[in-house]
């Protein structure tokens, strides 16, 4: 009923923004220093430390740009905040980290995923670059113990891919929604599209071929160095990556815990973990994404958070 209610609201909406309707614009890019989250201040909150117990969604929207009519959270299995579209078929995109690809400014997450998969992509987005040279420095010196163990331990495992352009991902993205084929990621903000305040590759995934009888041991070299992966039974069994947890602090970690958890979206059907599929779902859905493209970009009014004045200082009487 909610998608229902969504598709007929497209038709209604605003046209997509300027340069998205001529199939060539370049819809992603990757975060600058300039476009970090906003501070609580800026949000209308004096300090984290006077951040009421129970933070409104208004409030933690503001601070971690998750906007749109989505779920917005904690990722299912890791302290990072996320948020989920409501679409017909969502991705699940990291949200408030530095150096992350992000939306336009003002832009949903609804109104940038429907944005990337109506664009076309030049050959560009086929070059793969798998050397150590791009990687965030503390996720490198990892890999390259991970590596050396893999070598010392006997697992045969080749590097494919470090760093990925955000506009490579979205072309992946595109795989499965509106490209044949099965679906080759969740996310517009993967860790291999990472990069630093100067706008320098900094990726903190790598993408490896390992035959299935190495898996296990794979993924159990990986943890015991730190590194995080998706398991030797998953579509995506040759990834490993170290999520940037250090861009929110431990007291913000604490708010951001009372917040409900947002699963996250599966690679075998593009839907949230857990939601129950009837035969031939799959197909359904697709339908259901190729319907919504062919609507206009839907426009979804920015939530802004209240105001909260700062607090007039008292004096001390004695």
């Amino acid at each position: 009923m909610k998608h229902t209610i969504l598709m007929a609201a497209a038709a209604l909406a605003l046209a997509a923004p300027a340069g998205a309707q001529n199939g060539h614009a370049t819809p992603v890019s990757p975060r600058k220093h300039t476009s970090a989250p906003l501070t609580w201040e800026e949000c209308g909150i004096d300090g984290l430390q006077n951040l009421r117990r129970n933070p409104t969604a208004a409030e933690l929207r503001c601070r971690f740009g998750g906007r749109g009519p989505g779920a917005f959270g904690l990722l299912s299995y890791l302290d990072v905040p996320v948020y989920r579209p409501v679409t017909p078929l969502p991705g699940t995109h990291t949200v408030g980290v530095p150096g992350m690809p992000h939306p336009a400014p003002g832009e949903s997450y609804e109104q940038w995923e429907w944005r990337v998969l109506r664009t076309s992509y030049g050959p560009a987005v086929r070059n793969v670059y798998n050397d150590l040279a791009q990687l965030d420095p503390v996720f490198m010196s990892m890999i390259r113990r991970f590596e050396r163990e893999l070598r010392a331990r006997g697992v045969r495992a080749s590097r494919r891919e470090t760093y990925r352009t955000a506009e490579r991902q979205a072309w992946i993205f595109q795989q499965g929604r509106v490209r044949p084929g099965p679906f080759a990621t969740t996310t517009l903000t993967s860790w291999h599209s990472r990069v630093d305040r100067l706008g320098r590759p900094a990726a903190r995934a790598a993408d490896y071929s390992v035959s299935g009888g190495s898996l296990p041991r794979f993924h159990a070299i990986a943890a015991e160095i730190g590194l995080q992966s998706y398991g030797a039974d998953s579509n995506d069994p040759g990834h490993v990556y170290l999520p940037d947890t250090d861009a929110a602090v431990g007291l913000e970690l604490a708010v951001l815990r009372t917040v409900p958890r947002v699963m996250h979206v599966t690679l075998a059907t593009g839907r949230p973990e857990g939601e129950w599929q009837a035969p031939n779902a799959l197909e359904h859905w697709r339908r259901r994404a190729r319907d919504f493209i062919s609507q206009p970009v839907p426009f979804y009014p920015t939530v802004m958070p209240p105001v909260i004045p700062i607090r007039e200082r008292v004096p001390n009487r004695r």
